[in-house]
């Protein structure tokens, strides 16, 4: 466990993502996305998925232009919010590889959701590996409590966010 203001999850953001994973692992590629929360708090209120535009997706592979993430974070700050997670799908086992380490957002705070299994993904973040990123390395952290709270979904990409 690592430093950073704890996540919390509405009840309905981890079954949303698995959805999302499940469709895409039916594909046999990897996705991914980001959780926003207002700014300065852990409390995650929106799901943004990663679209088509500047999206790239394989079997081994979930990667976001730089274009994809700017329209991401100017929508955050638009909002009054900040990024504090993302997440992405693995095909197996829900653990952090040399690429997800080294091309992963090495932010300090920042933390990284693995859904393992994109076939058939653990609807519950319970199920998945959470890891935060301090200093020069990455750490497992702590699961995100779960909550009864609102949730707005959107999808983002080089094309901008809108909802999903």
């Amino acid at each position: 466990m690592t430093d950073g203001p704890p996540l919390t999850l509405p009840y309905r953001a981890g079954p949303a993502i698995a959805d999302e994973v499940r469709f895409y692992g039916g594909l046999g590629v990897e996705t991914g996305g980001f959780l926003l929360a207002a700014e300065g708090r852990g409390s995650v209120t929106i799901v943004a998925f990663a679209g088509e535009s500047g999206i790239t997706r394989q079997r081994r592979l979930f990667q976001v232009s730089a274009l994809g993430l700017d329209a991401l974070f100017g929508f955050a700050e638009d909002r009054g919010c900040w990024v504090p997670a993302q997440f992405h799908s693995h095909l197996g086992e829900a653990f952090l590889s040399l690429t997800d380490q080294q091309h992963g957002l090495r932010v300090n705070g920042f933390a990284s959701a693995v859904v393992p299994d994109f076939a058939d993904p653990p609807a519950s973040p319970t199920g998945w590996s959470w890891w935060r990123f301090a200093g020069d390395r990455w750490a497992h952290d702590r699961v995100p409590v779960i909550a009864e709270a609102d949730l707005e979904l959107v999808v983002f990409d080089e094309d901008g966010v809108r909802g999903k």
